[in-house]
């Protein structure tokens, strides 16, 4: 019954407050307006009492706003009597800041004023707080830094002043204490209703929530997501696991259409899905196809997609449940078996040519030497006898020129890339150097443009072979004959790539043979007495650096190879080398 009559004097009889934080409000409001009151007497008679009457005034329009304030809200206009007790609070100690000494320490009357706006009203009223706690600081400054006075200044005994003082802060602590309850008793409760509401929930959601990680780790365990099409309106569900798939937040795939699924196959596949699907819904046909979906990332993964529609009476498709699975070490696995028997019958293809023309290439120097032995030994002639040695020094540095080509095959493909110091100029001159038993190279004018500034890290070892075989080729199948043989050798450094030009006037190579040169063991020549190996291995070198060489020929002007190799994709292949 008491707490009735208590709720009874500040709210009327019949009121409904639906909103509990609303009623405490209510209450505070009607409490804190007796309190101002209260205080606002109290000052009055303590100001007669010391015979001060300057502020009178303050009190008599304290104590009337404070009546008006308890009245507003007892009858129900809760926000005008908030506004109306803090306009009033912050006006009264605002005039009496003025008056005062400033022993008297009035000012921090503005401290309950702040503490007040944030709790009378509530968080979505937060703007009106924020105006009146700006308010109170503002007034505070206003009358500190101001040379102005409105007001007369009133003069109390040193006594009065020690004991305003004393009561100021006292009832200034009072008051905010009071509502600082209050609001920690507003946030107990509410923390309250919180946690009865949470227990609440997960009481009542705890078999959905049981049924539903049943119902998941059954799809995580068979690998495959799960999506829903709504055909009617065209609306596409996908489960968690399929959006997690796929690498999409599910909020993001809430809201899909056919089309805006169309859209995450790979444009290769597009077109195959399409027809898939349009076999199974109008045509009935299993619905069950490999490939690519795009992930959020934007990469994209293999899957295998398969469905089952729902038609009506008439034909007409109202529903299709699938399930998507990952397939994509599967895929990656088939495509490197692939790729391994291709290379395994390239392997195999050049290994069966390798052998043979090896056997061939190698059969015939011995089989010329063998005879000129036999030649040699039926004659006592000592000028026949140094004709068959030189021959057979010919044949023999034939031999050891082409089992140098087969160790520089060999090596490209075991040894990685070495990074060293390369000055080209010392490359080519080095080539040229050995390359000076040739017939008639002394016939030949080797010119050179940019090579002498060109140096940068790189495989010396592989663009050493690379350079001699292009120039031997060169200096071989030259055309001496003509007034002015030359071969210039010019090279530029275009900062990421090096580009070497090898030009010749010779012989040039027929336009249907350009695209066979970089064969192994093909001669462009019946007068070729090479191993056919040399600009296959060139060309395998190049590979190699991640470099390329192309040619240009024309027949009986000439014929320019081109080698352009990236010097910074070979150091950052070096680097990676290194690593691994």
């Amino acid at each position: 019954m008491k707490s009735l009559r208590f709720r009874n004097f500040f709210v009327k009889k019949n009121e409904y407050i639906e909103s509990w934080s609303l009623y405490k409000r209510v209450i505070l409001t009607g409490q804190i307006s007796m309190i101002c009151l209260v205080v606002g007497l109290f000052y009055m008679v303590f100001d007669l009492i010391n015979d001060t009457f300057s502020a009178l005034f303050i009190y008599f329009g304290f104590i009337g706003c404070s009546i008006v304030t308890y009245l507003l809200n007892r009858n129900g206009c809760y926000v005008a009597a908030k506004v109306c007790i803090l306009l009033a609070a912050n006006f009264a100690v605002f005039c009496t800041y003025e008056m005062e000494p400033p022993g008297t320490a009035s000012f921090i009357f503005f401290i309950p004023c702040v503490i007040g706006a944030f709790t009378l009203f509530d968080f979505d009223e937060r703007l009106v707080s924020y105006f009146f706690s700006t308010l109170s600081i503002s007034l505070f400054f206003i009358t500190s830094s101001s040379d102005f006075a409105f007001l007369p200044k009133s003069s109390f005994p040193p006594g009065q002043v020690t004991a305003n003082f004393v009561i100021n802060f006292l009832v200034s602590c009072i008051t905010a204490i009071f509502m600082i309850s209050f609001l920690l008793r507003i946030n107990a409760k509410s923390e309250e209703v919180l946690m009865n509401s949470e227990r609440e929930l997960r009481t009542s959601s705890e078999e959905l929530a049981i049924s539903k990680r049943r119902f998941e780790l059954a799809l995580q365990g068979s690998g495959a997501g799960i999506w829903d099409w709504d055909a009617i309106n065209d609306k596409l569900y996908i489960s968690s696991f399929l959006a997690n798939l796929l690498g999409y937040p599910k909020d993001e795939v809430n809201d899909l259409t056919s089309e805006m699924f169309l859209d995450v196959v790979h444009p290769d596949d597009r077109t195959r899905f399409s027809e898939y699907m349009e076999g199974h819904l109008k045509k009935r046909l299993p619905f069950k196809i490999e490939c690519r979906f795009k992930k959020g990332d934007g990469s994209y993964l293999w899957v295998l997609d398969t469905g089952q529609a729902q038609w009506t009476d008439q034909g007409r498709p109202v529903r299709m449940v699938g399930s998507i699975m990952d397939i994509t070490e599967r895929k990656q696995a088939e495509k490197k078996v692939y790729e391994q028997n291709l290379m395994l019958e390239k392997t195999n293809a050049e290994l069966d040519r390798f052998v043979y023309s090896t056997s061939h290439d190698l059969r015939a120097p011995l089989s010329s030497v063998l005879g000129l032995i036999n030649i040699a030994q039926l004659s006592d002639d000592p000028n026949e006898h140094h004709t068959f040695l030189e021959m057979m020094k010919e044949r023999i540095n034939t031999l050891n020129g082409f089992i140098g080509d087969i160790i520089d095959y060999s090596r490209n493909s075991r040894l990685s890339v070495v990074k060293e110091e390369v000055v080209l100029i010392d490359i080519v001159k080095e080539a040229v150097q050995n390359l000076q038993y040739f017939e008639n190279s002394q016939l030949i004018d080797i010119a050179y443009e940019g090579v002498e500034d060109v140096s940068f890290q790189g495989d010396r070892s592989r663009l050493k072979i690379i350079l001699n075989n292009i120039i031997a080729n060169a200096i071989k199948y030259h055309n001496t004959d003509q007034p002015d043989p030359r071969v210039e050798i010019t090279a530029k450094n275009l900062g990421c790539d090096l580009e070497i030009m090898v030009k010749d006037n010779g012989e040039g190579i027929e336009p249907e043979l350009l695209d066979r040169i970089f064969e192994m063991f093909f001669r462009a020549t019946v007068k070729s007495e090479g191993s056919g190996l040399g600009l296959y291995i060139a060309k395998e070198m190049a590979d190699k650096l991640d470099g390329k060489i192309k040619v240009n020929s024309i027949k009986g002007k000439g014929t320019t190879f081109i080698v352009k190799l990236p010097i910074e994709q070979i150091a950052d292949t070096i680097e990676k080398e290194t690593v691994a």
